[in-house]
């Protein structure tokens, strides 16, 4: 599943090092010295980003300084892995599988920008094993998608198509929507979605139109533009209010 048309995301870098895919995929573990965390966290940065970023700006700490029983894994899937079409498979296989061999009661998995599509993509394939996902800032593909579900009078009464057999780089924008749709109708087993966004965001538009389809309590809108420290302040509030912070004690 190559997702070349990203570019309607961002004009990326002639750089040939934004094309990286290494096999293993890259990741940094952040345990709790006591062990026996009740939940795994799975990290993934957006584009131009790095893994390191979560620790940078505070993500870590902010599950910390809670107290919460959870692990956390930041995952450096830059986007080469998402341009070659290996997103789902080197996560799973190199991160999140081994990662969850050592026994949590829940995984989660959270992405800012870029990394809020995968979140969405890993979580379609692996939808029975993943509890809950929060997409901060989340790039959800054509504006023109999110545009069209807001005519059609929400996510329930768009007319999604039909489910893909296989994702690719010509349905996989809206096949995540249609799967957001089938999980938030209660029609398809998935995790419990959480969103968070900075109202000022140049992705607040396609962020808005899911929120209209998410419970209340489950949306995390902050004023701001798209930038870490907004994405740090709603990743704040989520970890002071929602179901995360309960489980995950």
């Amino acid at each position: 599943m190559r997702l070349i048309a990203l570019s309607s995301l961002l004009v990326l870098s002639s750089c040939a090092s934004m094309l990286n895919a290494p096999t293993p995929m890259a990741s940094t573990k952040y345990a709790r010295s006591e062990g026996g965390s009740k939940c795994l966290v799975v990290l993934l940065p957006g584009v131009g980003d790095k893994a390191e970023n979560f620790e940078k700006y505070g993500f870590i700490e902010a599950v910390r300084a809670r107290g919460l029983s959870v692990d956390l894994i930041a995952a450096e899937a830059t986007y080469g892995y998402y341009a070659k079409g290996v997103l789902v498979e080197r996560l799973g296989a190199d991160v999140v599988l081994p990662a969850q061999g050592t026994g949590y009661a829940q995984t989660w998995v959270m992405g800012a920008s870029m990394g809020g599509m995968g979140t969405l993509l890993y979580s379609r394939d692996h939808a029975k094993e993943i509890s809950g996902i929060f997409m901060l800032a989340p790039f959800l593909g054509d504006p023109a998608i999110a545009e069209e579900v807001k005519k059609a009078g929400g996510l329930s009464k768009w007319q999604a198509p039909p489910a893909a057999a296989t994702v690719t780089e010509d349905n996989y924008q809206r096949e995540v929507w249609r799967w957001l749709q089938a999980v938030t109708d209660g029609r398809e087993p998935g995790p419990r979605v959480y969103l968070g966004w900075g109202t000022e965001d140049r992705l607040a538009p396609q962020a808005t139109v899911l929120s209209e389809a998410l419970p209340p309590e489950r949306i995390f809108p902050v004023p701001g533009p798209h930038k870490w420290a907004i994405w740090k302040t709603s990743f704040d509030k989520f970890l002071d209010s929602s179901d995360f912070a309960r489980d995950c004690r």
